[in-house]
This record gives C-alpha cells, sequence and structure tokens, in this order.
C-alpha cells in the first residue's frame, strides 16, 4: 500500500510532491526496504516516470533516467515500457534533453530494442496489456514536446485516462509547506472540535479566539494546508438562514474568513518580495524574535521568489513565552535569505529560532504523513472558489447586515482570486482547470438569479424600507458581480460560458439609469458583455439609450432657448436634431413652435448671428435637413405642426401691416423657407398629403 500510495503520487501536479515521492522511492531501494522486482510489477510506475517529462517543472531528470536505466534490465519492466510506447517516446525525448542525458536515453533504448520473442510473457494475465496510455492523448504533452497531433500514432484509448494535462489557469496554488509542533496542532485542533460543536456560545468564542489570536499566531497559509477549521467556518455560513439568532454565528464566520482572507494576501505579499513587504510599520514586531529578526533582515538580499516555490519553510514553533506572529516579520524573513541552501536537504526540519535553544523541554514534531496533509490542504484558488460557493447564497437573505458583511468578505475574496486564477481558466482542459471552471460557472449564475431576484422584488406593493434594501442590494450586488467577471472571464468569451440568468442580469442593469450615472465604467463593462451575450437584448439597450439621450437633448434644447443672451445656433440645431428622434416617446408638441421659430426669431432679432451663419454651411445644411425632417415627419400631428407654423411665420412675414416696410426686409424672415429643397418637399409632397390638416394649410 505505501508503495503504490508513492508511485500514484508521481503523477501529481505538485512539482514537490512528485520530486519527495521520487526521493522516498530511491532511499527505500537504497536502503533495500523495497527491491526491483517490486517495482517492475507496477505497470503505474513506468507510466509515471514517463510522463515526468511532460510537465512544464522537470525536476531530478538524471534520477528518473538513471533508475529507468536499471529497471530495463529486467523482462517485465521491458514488456510495459514498450506497451506503453515508451521507444516512441524516448526516442522524441532524446533530442530535447542536454547531451548528458542522451547517452543515459541511448541505454534505455538499447535495453528496449528485444525482440517479442525474447521477452517471456508475464506470468499473471493483469499485467498483460496491448493499450499504449502515454501517447493516447498528445494534446496533453505540454513539457518537451509541442502539441503536435502528426507525431503521434493514433492509439486506442484505454480504459482509464492518463491525468497529465498542465494546470495552466493559476498565478499562484499553494504556500510553502509548514510543518507543525505537537502543541500547534493540538491548538488547531482544540478550535477544530469547538467550532463542531452544538453549543452556539462555544462556537462564537471561539470564532472570536481565532480572529483576535490564532489568525493573528499562526501565519494564514496553515489554515489552508490544514483546512478543517476553515471547513467548519464555510459550513456556519449556512446558518445564516436559521432563527433563533443563529444568523450571528454566520456573521462571525464572516468575520473570520474575511480576516482570514486579508491576512493570505499579506502573506502573498511577503512570498513576493521578503526583503521588502511588511503589514507592520514598526522597526521589530512586539511578538518578534527582536534581534535574530532584525539581524536577518539586515543580511537578507531580497531574491523575489516565486510564489510557487517548492523550497521548505521553517515551522511555526509552540514556545513557552510569545509565539511568532504571522505577519512576515519572524522566522520567514530568515527562511527567505539568501544563506538557507542547508534547508533543503530534508524539508521536514523547522528551522528553530536562536531564542528557542534554550528551551529543552520543547515537545517534538511527531511523525506525520506530509505527503498525505500536502494531498487535502486547499490551494488558494480551491480556497477562493470554496468562499463564492458558500457565501454568494447569503445574498439572497432579508438581513441587510448579513447581506453588508457577505459583500465585505466577497470583496476581499475577490483580489485573492484575481492573484491566483487567470483568465486562461477558459481555455484549460485540466481536471482542475474543468473542477474550477464549473464551478466559478455555478456562482455566476447563482449571482444572476440573485440580481434578478432583488431587482423584482421592488415594487411599489412593498413597504418602503424593504424597498430601499432591495434596491440597495441590487446595486451592490450588481457591483461586485461585473467585478468578478472583469477579473475572471474576458468579454469576448462572454457568450461561450455564462448563462441565462446572468444575461438577463445585465441586461436590466444596462437598462438602470442611476447606475450607469454614478458608475459609467461598470456601465460600458455591463453593455461590452451584453453585446457579445445577446444581440437581441443589446439592440433594445441601444435604441432605449438613444432615446433616453435624445429626450436629454431635447430638455436641453427648451431650456437653452429660454436663456437670454448670445446663442450657439450651431448647437441648438444640433440638440433640435437629435430631440426629434424621441418626439414619438415624449409628443411635447410645443417644441414644434420653439424649432421653428429659431429660423425666425433669430434671424430677425439677432442679425449678428445670422451674419456669422451665412458664412458657416455647415449651420446652413444643418438647419435644412432637421426642418425637411419636420416638413416629413412620420408622426402626423408633427407633419401638420410644422405646416402650421410655418405658415403662421408667412402670414406675420407677408401681412398687410407690413406694407410699407421694404420688401428685402420681409423676404429675410422667410428666407429659410424658400431654399429649393424645402420648396420642393412643401409643393410635392405637402399638397400630395391625403391629410386635410397638411394639405389644407399647404
Amino acid at each position: 500500500m505505501v508503495l503504490a500510495g508513492l508511485i500514484r503520487k508521481l503523477g501529481h501536479q505538485l512539482a514537490e510532491i512528485r520530486e519527495r515521492a521520487l526521493k522516498s522511492i530511491l532511499c527505500k531501494i537504497e536502503h533495500n526496504l523495497i527491491c526491483y522486482a517490486d517495482l517492475i510489477q507496477e505497470r503505474q510506475l513506468f507510466l509515471h516516470l514517463l510522463e515526468w517529462f511532460n510537465f512544464p517543472s522537470v525536476p531530478m531528470k538524471e534520477e528518473v533516467l538513471n533508475l529507468l536505466s536499471r529497471l530495463v534490465k529486467y523482462p517485465p519492466a521491458v514488456q510495459h515500457l514498450v506497451d506503453v510506447g515508451a521507444v516512441e517516446f524516448l526516442s522524441k525525448l532524446r533530442s530535447n534533453v542536454e547531451p548528458n542525458l542522451q547517452a543515459e536515453i541511448d541505454g534505455i533504448l538499447d535495453g528496449l530494442f528485444l525482440l517479442p520473442s525474447e521477452v517471456p510473457a508475464l506470468s499473471s494475465a493483469s499485467y498483460q496489456t496491448n493499450q499504449t496510455e502515454l501517447s493516447k492523448n498528445p494534446e496533453i504533452l505540454t513539457g518537451y514536446f509541442p502539441q503536435d497531433k502528426s507525431n503521434f500514432q493514433q492509439m486506442e484509448v484505454p480504459p482509464r485516462p492518463v491525468v497529465n494535462q498542465t494546470v495552466k489557469c493559476l498565478k499562484f496554488s499553494t504556500f510553502p509547506w509548514l510543518p507543525l509542533t505537537t502543541t500547534d496542532r493540538h491548538v488547531l485542533s482544540s478550535n477544530e472540535s469547538s467550532l463542531r460543536s452544538s453549543n452556539h456560545t462555544l462556537i462564537w468564542n471561539t470564532c472570536e479566539l481565532l480572529k483576535d489570536v490564532i489568525m493573528q499566531d499562526f501565519p494564514a497559509e496553515i489554515f489552508l494546508q490544514r483546512p478543517k477549521i476553515v471547513q467548519s467556518l464555510l459550513s456556519l455560513l449556512k446558518l445564516a438562514f436559521g432563527g433563533d439568532g443563529k444568523h450571528r454565528l454566520a456573521l462571525q464566520s464572516v468575520s473570520c474568513l474575511q480576516q482570514l482572507c486579508m491576512y493570505l494576501r499579506n502573506r502573498l505579499n511577503f512570498h513576493r518580495d521578503p526583503g521588502f513587504f511588511s503589514n507592520k510599520h514598526d522597526t521589530v514586531s512586539q511578538n518578534s524574535s527582536l534581534s535574530y529578526c532584525h539581524e536577518a533582515r539586515g543580511t537578507h538580499h531580497s531574491q523575489n521568489p516565486s510564489p510557487g516555490s517548492s523550497s521548505p519553510r521553517p515551522s511555526v514553533v509552540g514556545r513557552t513565552g510569545q509565539r511568532p506572529r504571522g505577519d512576515g516579520q519572524d522566522w520567514d524573513a530568515a527562511s527567505s535569505s539568501g544563506n538557507s541552501s542547508h534547508a533543503h536537504v530534508n524539508s521536514r526540519i523547522s528551522v528553530h529560532s536562536p531564542l528557542d535553544m534554550g528551551h529543552i523541554d520543547l515537545p517534538e514534531l511527531e511523525t506525520e504523513d506530509t505527503l498525505e496533509l500536502q494531498f487535502q490542504q486547499l490551494s488558494l484558488p480551491q480556497f477562493c472558489v470554496s468562499i463564492l460557493e458558500s457565501a454568494v447564497p447569503l445574498l439572497r437573505t432579508g438581513s441587510r447586515q448579513v447581506i453588508i458583511r457577505v459583500l465585505e468578505l466577497l470583496t476581499e475574496d475577490m483580489t485573492l482570486i484575481g492573484e491566483a486564477i487567470s483568465t486562461d481558466i477558459w481555455d484549460d482542459s485540466s481536471l482542475f482547470g474543468i473542477d474550477m471552471k464549473e464551478k466559478l460557472l455555478l456562482v455566476l449564475g447563482a449571482l444572476g438569479e440573485t440580481m434578478c431576484y432583488h431587482k423584482s422584488s421592488i415594487s411599489l406593493e412593498q413597504p418602503e424600507v424593504m424597498l430601499v434594501h432591495h434596491r440597495m442590494a441590487f446595486i451592490s450586488i450588481s457591483l461586485f458581480a461585473v467585478r468578478l467577471l472583469q477579473t475572471l472571464l474576458p468579454v469576448e468569451k462572454a457568450s461561450e460560458f455564462l448563462s441565462e440568468p446572468m444575461s438577463t442580469a445585465l441586461f436590466l442593469l444596462s437598462l438602470d439609469m442611476p447606475i450607469s450615472l454614478e458608475y459609467p465604467n461598470i456601465h460600458e463593462a455591463v453593455v461590452a458583455y451584453l453585446e457579445q451575450l445577446n444581440s437581441e437584448n443589446y439592440s433594445i439597450y441601444k435604441r432605449t439609450a438613444e432615446a433616453v439621450y435624445s429626450i436629454e437633448c431635447t430638455c436641453n434644447f427648451l431650456s437653452d432657448i429660454g436663456k437670454e443672451g448670445e446663442k450657439n445656433l450651431l448647437e441648438l440645431v444640433e440638440l433640435a436634431d437629435q430631440a426629434l428622434r424621441s418626439f414619438s416617446y415624449h409628443q411635447h408638441f410645443p417644441l414644434i413652435k420653439e424649432i421653428i421659430s429659431i429660423f425666425f426669431c433669430l434671424l430677425t432679432y439677432l442679425p449678428q448671428i445670422w451674419k456669422s451663419a451665412q458664412a458657416s454651411p455647415l449651420l446652413q445644411g444643418e438647419s435644412q435637413k432637421v426642418l425637411l425632417h419636420m416638413l416629413s415627419h412620420p408622426l402626423p400631428r408633427v407633419k401638420a405642426e410644422t405646416y402650421h407654423h410655418c405658415l403662421e411665420i408667412t402670414k406675420e412675414c407677408l401681412g398687410v401691416h407690413n406694407v410699407t416696410k421694404p420688401v428685402s426686409s420681409l423676404c429675410n424672415g422667410i428666407h429659410f423657407l424658400l431654399h429649393p429643397k424645402v420648396l420642393y418637399e412643401i409643393s410635392v409632397f405637402g399638397i400630395q398629403e391625403p391629410k386635410s390638416e397638411v394639405c389644407q394649410v399647404t
């Protein structure tokens, strides 16, 4: 069972786990705890040893090839390697490795070039196979070889799939492993059991202890590496829908998770640059190891280690005095220094502070299956998505306090999501990527349903307090949902992945005028997603937006007309043109008179404006376009009002009361009606208009 577990871990996605499993097998061989006779019967061992070179990170290449060289001396091993396509695989691998490893591969190939008759059949039928498992799916080979299907033979697919696809959706996966002392483990275990208690007071006090002491005492990643406390906190969120004050326990859990998110963000920043980042501004932390940490910082040169580094970390050591805090100012600074090469010998050995050397009664580390614990740990993406899954349903509660606190938690969580998950998740075909993608789509769908729920609950039949509650909930949840979409989902992929509830919610959000005015950037993002999701809804939005803009221009036109002083004639004409487009909605008929009057009043009483207008063909052309639009408007009443007001202006200019005035001055008032296009419209279409209101005026 132990050997089978180690072989299984050789195919793990984490390079550190694969490397440790290989070292364990080699160590057992060296100390004669297992022999080659045991290994050659394990078919999966050969599969994982060859797949070793398909991962992006390929440590211990020489050790893997050396082990294959020793195993290939045994006929059953040759049979297994040939069955899984090792000859073709190694032949292609040879040109992609260093020269010193090519000789090792040549030796392995020499051992494989045996006639089938020279390889005795295996006695157990369970080891007989005619199927190739290694190269059945060439698309997953992303290590040494490009994704070229033509380089592989088409093999029959075996019943058990080989999971060897590279996870490419992660910006950050897991923190370096931290072993714990017996005392530390006892503290965590005690809190775990308290959170599972049926005593509400005990749960409340445990959450307070976690926030005030435990989470400040332990580095935040400990709670992901030993995830039972996190899992208990997530389960407590379900109490938000319960009565008898149970929702208060859910709020306590929300506070703990929010604080943990903040501390994880700090630890993430620390790992990126331990020499630079600290969340404390004093010279030495109150609970830190004083001169030891201070000297470590003085000699430390930041190397900007990768967040995914598998280098060992010091343990959080239980002490009789004050414990180191998880703020990046204690042993972590020393562990990241360039003088840490000795720590690579055995990553399970913790690095103790010099202040602890005098405590000879420190508890010793118990033997624990570190690899098994690492299998159970939560990666940062898994933690973030788990919070989304558990917290989003709480946004439908009727409690304003719960919604506010949950949104605060989700905001912290979204920051971590942006640091941990990349937008490549939608193209990631690994099992991990598929799992994350499915969970995120369910969360986005639930967010869309929640937005629609609060929007539909806004009704005049509701009490005012409920109207305010649902309106504020809709706005807040919508802002979070759109920002989450911007963090995770490229606009061009929206139509491929977003569900109908989110599409409907975005459509409702696009038509929300107050949000568009208060959050223009969010509104632009919503429109961009809507355009990709639903062309019909997007068309409705566009027409609505144009109508709203036209009504706004109508108001501005009427406002500007009523102002005293010199007016911008070109701007007024443009506003008039826009105002006519929404006339069928507002049907404000006094607008017709104002637009017609502008051509007469401004020309008669503001000749200095007309002088400048004479030199502006653009203004004259725009004016004629507006007038022609009104004379041929599809609404009969608009057309009739236009002809009527033109007739009134003509009577005013050419009436008998103006007989003593010069003819030239009289013509100026109706100059806008004498353009050939206007006369053509009146004489050809106005006279022939079937409506009596128009033809009689003409």
